[in-house]
């Protein structure tokens, strides 16, 4: 009990580690996936960003670190069920947020 205790802590600080706040740069990381586009920022939302693909829908980021990539699942198709694959979803990268005008 006592050595699962010990990795779950060792665990949970490793994760903790892999924080926001230690974001790579944009040009590290385009130059690391220059395949995937960025997104574009909702300006006054930070949470929220517009897809680079079709139909462009605007897709909540909340907790998603800037340079991560995410998938859009409005481009996934749909499998045999009728529930989209993501799989088949189209990846992006989240942008740095803007800052509000003030």
């Amino acid at each position: 009990m006592k050595l699962l205790l010990s990795f779950s802590i060792t665990a949970f600080a490793l994760l903790s580690l892999n924080s926001c706040t230690n974001t790579p740069n944009s040009g590290d990381a385009a130059s690391a996936n220059p395949k995937y586009p960025d997104a574009y920022p909702v300006a006054g939302d930070p949470n929220k960003v517009v897809s680079p693909y079709r139909p462009y829908n605007v897709i909540n980021v909340k907790g998603i670190c800037q340079g991560h990539f995410v998938r859009d699942m409005s481009t996934a198709k749909k499998g045999a069920d009728g529930k989209p694959d993501p799989a088949t979803a189209k990846i992006f990268r989240v942008p740095a947020p803007t800052k509000s005008a003030e």
